[in-house]
């Protein structure tokens, strides 16, 4: 299979790949080649900026987390698009560890086989930047680092030079120093696209792009990537056998896209609706991701009914799984960064907080110490953590996992669990753990709402 695609790195996080990847995309667009994006590594952010955007949505692609899935994955959201492209996370070679390859943005692109085109942040620099680029390109000799795109340019004369200063790798242009083209960002990360979607800053951001690379260019760099072979195939769809409420707006929109589709594929039908302001939908169980619970907790705590309605359900035994913000929600009440306290569903006997600083940030491995609606004790798998919130006075509250790191709710200890009710800090992919989709969804076919509900 021939699939034309490019990898946008960094030297390091901070050196504008988001900004330059939106105008790259928004450029492909222009030209109609339907470009198809992707993030590399466990970011929800980015991806955000990518689906408002495009015809497509955006899909995580991490090696650590899920090696097997990534090519799968990869040709499955590249069906019948003109070209691919994959944004990189922090720096091309950063990744689990020192010394390990997995997770990092260059592991992925050995993965792809994909070329890659590096930007180096040009502030404060001129000939030394040459000798950043062939770094790059010699550390890893099986890393197709193809161009470089300079960012922050003072000019045509600084250009000039930083062209100059390049051994054996091509330019394919300087973006020149313009804040106004910056996305917004705050404590998590990129301010989510759909919250403050400005067109015109975006537009800005495609001609600036147009007006200084060489959008040709990097079209034949994309299409010079090597055919793929196909890959495994992922799960085997099956017909809907449960409905799947699913807690979807600015307080909860860290989600994976293609967990929408794993679930999909295990027999979920998804009910999309909003905590803040819709009623708690007719179905067989209940899926709350992360997002900004504490930056809309009066909201929250205002829609009393829904609420309720989810205290009750757990009570009786729905199956319930929530990450991050969702645990959050699942507590007594959740105090804000001003000291403000919201009371939430009360699911669980516990009060979150946001504290002054970041609390938890990286990969984990989770080993289930008790069954859950996700997997049974001795499974175990991968995911990711990042809050700014602890968890507070929990009692006696049970823990379903036992992580590598003490980055849970208390040290290693994580996922609160009662009833069919799982709430962890650790995100998951169901691409490191498919079974896990396919056992919740059998939980939700399963469950038997007292009123009896109607299947669909």
């Amino acid at each position: 299979m021939h699939r034309p695609r490019v990898v946008i790195a960094g030297e390091r996080s901070g050196v504008g790949k988001s900004t330059i990847t939106v105008g790259i995309l928004l450029a492909l667009k222009e030209r109609r080649l339907d470009p198809q994006p992707f993030k590399a590594g466990p970011d929800f952010l980015d991806p955000m900026h990518h689906s408002v955007l495009l015809d497509r949505k955006s899909r995580n692609l991490d090696t650590w987390m899920f090696p097997r899935a990534v090519p799968g994955l990869f040709e499955r959201a590249s069906e019948g698009a003109g070209i691919s492209v994959v944004e990189g996370v922090m720096g091309l070679y950063d990744g689990y560890d020192g010394r390990s390859e997995e997770g990092s943005t260059a592991h992925l692109s050995k993965v792809l086989k994909a070329p890659v085109v590096l930007v180096l942040d040009a502030s404060a620099s001129a000939r030394s930047v040459g000798a950043v680029a062939l770094g790059f390109q010699r550390y890893d000799p099986d890393v197709d680092v193809r161009a470089v795109i300079f960012n922050n340019v003072g000019g045509k004369r600084h250009l000039d030079m930083l062209r100059d200063s390049l051994r054996g790798i091509e330019c394919l242009g300087g973006i020149p120093r313009e804040s106004s083209i910056k996305l917004k960002s705050r404590h998590l990360g990129l301010v989510p696209a759909e919250e403050d979607l400005d067109r015109e800053l975006y537009d800005s951001i495609r001609k600036i792009i147009e007006a200084n690379l060489d959008m040709d260019r990097l079209i034949e760099i994309a299409s010079s990537a090597p055919d793929m072979a196909p890959s495994a195939p992922l799960i085997e769809p099956r017909p809907a056998v449960a409905r799947i409420g699913v807690a979807r707006d600015e307080a909860f929109n860290f989600y994976y896209e293609d967990n929408f589709q794993y679930l999909r594929d295990a027999g979920a039908e998804l009910v999309f609706f909003s905590p803040m302001r819709d009623e708690v939908p007719e179905v067989d169980g209940l899926y709350f991701g992360g997002g900004y619970p504490e930056m809309y907790a009066e909201q929250l705590a205002a829609n009393q009914a829904a609420r309720a309605a989810i205290k009750r359900l757990s009570d009786e035994g729905m199956p319930i799984y929530a990450e991050c913000g969702g645990l959050m929600y699942m507590c007594r009440g959740l105090s804000t960064q001003d000291g403000v306290r919201y009371d939430m569903t009360g699911v669980f006997d516990a009060e979150a907080c946001m504290a002054g600083r970041l609390q938890a940030l990286g990969y984990v491995e989770a080993k289930v110490v008790r069954d859950n609606v996700l997997a049974n004790v001795g499974d175990s798998t991968r995911g990711h953590v990042f809050h700014y919130s602890k968890v507070l006075e929990h009692g006696a509250e049970d823990f379903a996992y036992d992580l590598n790191k003490d980055k849970g709710i208390d040290g290693p200890m994580d996922a609160f669990v009662r009833n069919r009710t799982l709430a962890s800090y650790t995100h998951l992919h169901f691409g490191s753990c498919p079974e896990w989709a396919r056992t919740f969804v059998e939980a939700c076919a399963a469950y038997d709402r007292p009123a009896g509900p109607a299947r669909r």
